[in-house]
């Protein structure tokens, strides 16, 4: 807990700020920082059809590897779509 003479500070330090340089302090009004909404719903479409084109790949032409690293971006893409979900 901040004491009184601490949020007295603070808050002037606040108002300091709104009025020095308006735009850099609307940056901190939502934490954490948001991401790009289109770069956040993009990945983990692109991991899954990365990943199922991969494993598809990786059987047609018989390479383990492949098949593992696709099954890994499957995995993820399927975790990150959930994880934003909620």
């Amino acid at each position: 807990m901040l004491n009184q003479n601490d949020r007295r500070r603070l808050e002037e330090i606040e108002r300091r700020l709104l009025e020095e340089d308006p735009e850099f302090a609307r940056h901190f009004t939502r934490w954490p920082p948001s991401s790009p909404r289109g770069t956040s719903r993009l990945l983990p479409i692109l991991l899954l059809v990365v990943g199922g084109l991969g494993m598809l790949m990786s059987l047609l032409v018989m390479l383990p590897a492949v098949f593992v690293l696709s099954l890994a971006a499957t995995v993820g893409g399927v975790w990150l779509r959930r994880r934003r979900r909620r």
